[in-house]
């Protein structure tokens, strides 16, 4: 009965989209940047994977779960979601950026204090901002978080190419050869202006057969699902990221293992990111406490809603209010 009503309660807040958005602006250096606010209480940073991905569904469906116990803050990062159209490039994009972005908001909202949720890319993030700024970061929720080190970052992409089949492998490299020949800027506007494009509809195939690598029970990818992912996507940012992780051999354990900030971790058993990745935050991040979702991929607010939001509200009721 527990589990069926807390389904009920996710199916209404999904329906209700975060009803009463206030959508606001801020500056960060010449850019221009957007959030939303909702609810009552200490401030809550959510921070959507990508880099790239606009804060819509799941994302309006946590801020409905959670807006009765914090103020909750949805960041449109920069290059996604309204604040999808600035320069893409490596002036604009970088880890350093990002984070200060956060901090340029939490300096405009005057938040003394802040919890920061993270998905995936946003969970990186979150981590980077709490051992840049470990006096202001109150509480981590990291839900199938990218990796703290460069020395796991490549287990992603071994994961994702082992769980396709070659007919699979097969299609992506034909697929690509076709979308290839536009950039990604170009792929960026042609999914807008010209969707029915010969290259279009090969970008679009590819993305769907990465998505799938992403989940446990692939049976659960909905093509409505993969529309909106492909559409509200900015893919461009994530090359840039790649690159600067990789190249510069980005690692912030040592920093991390510094902190006294606490945290909650949680991924699926599945997940392509590999559970070396999330050895490395329970390792580095000493106060923090692991849960792991059966039977459950990357994606796994789509995949396991009811599981993962039972974790989330009973860490967020027994650590809200010692921010």
């Amino acid at each position: 009965m527990k589990n069926f009503l807390l389904f009920i309660i996710l199916m209404a807040s999904e329906i209700s989209y975060c009803a009463g958005q206030t959508l606001k602006s801020f500056n960060s250096g010449t850019l221009k940047l957007y959030y939303e606010e909702y609810g009552n209480g200490p401030a809550l940073y959510i921070l959507s994977g990508g880099p790239g991905e606009a804060p819509e569904h799941p994302y309006r469906q946590i801020v409905d779960s959670l807006k009765s116990f914090y103020t909750c803050i949805l960041i449109h990062q920069r290059g996604a979601g309204k604040s999808r159209n600035i320069p893409i490039n490596e002036e604009t994009i970088s880890i350093k950026n990002y984070t200060q972005d956060i901090e340029v908001l939490r300096k405009t909202r005057g938040d003394k204090k802040i919890t920061l949720l993270g998905v995936s890319w946003g969970g990186l993030l979150a981590m980077n901002y709490a051992a840049l700024y470990p006096e202001f970061a109150s509480n981590l929720i990291l839900v199938c978080s990218a990796p703290p080190s460069y020395t796991v970052w490549n287990v992603l992409y071994d994961n994702q190419f082992a769980r396709r089949s070659k007919i699979e492998l097969d299609s992506m490299i034909l697929l690509q050869s076709v979308f290839s020949t536009k950039s990604e800027r170009e792929l960026d506007s042609l999914k807008f202006a010209c969707p029915d494009c010969k290259e279009v509809i090969a970008y679009k195939e590819f993305i769907a057969l990465h998505v799938r690598a992403m989940y446990y029970d692939r049976s659960k990818v909905s093509r409505a699902y993969i529309n909106d992912i492909f559409y509200n996507f900015n893919f461009q940012p994530i090359p840039i990221i790649d690159e600067e992780v990789l190249e510069t051999k980005w690692d912030i354990t040592d920093k991390l293992k510094k902190l006294k900030t606490p945290a909650l971790i949680v991924y699926g058993r599945q997940d392509d990111q590999g559970e070396s990745t999330f050895f490395i935050q329970k390792e580095s991040l000493r106060f923090s406490e692991t849960h792991v979702i059966e039977q459950c991929g990357h994606e796994i607010i789509e995949e396991q809603p009811t599981a993962f939001f039972e974790i989330v509200l009973d860490y967020v009721r027994r650590t809200v209010n010692r921010n």
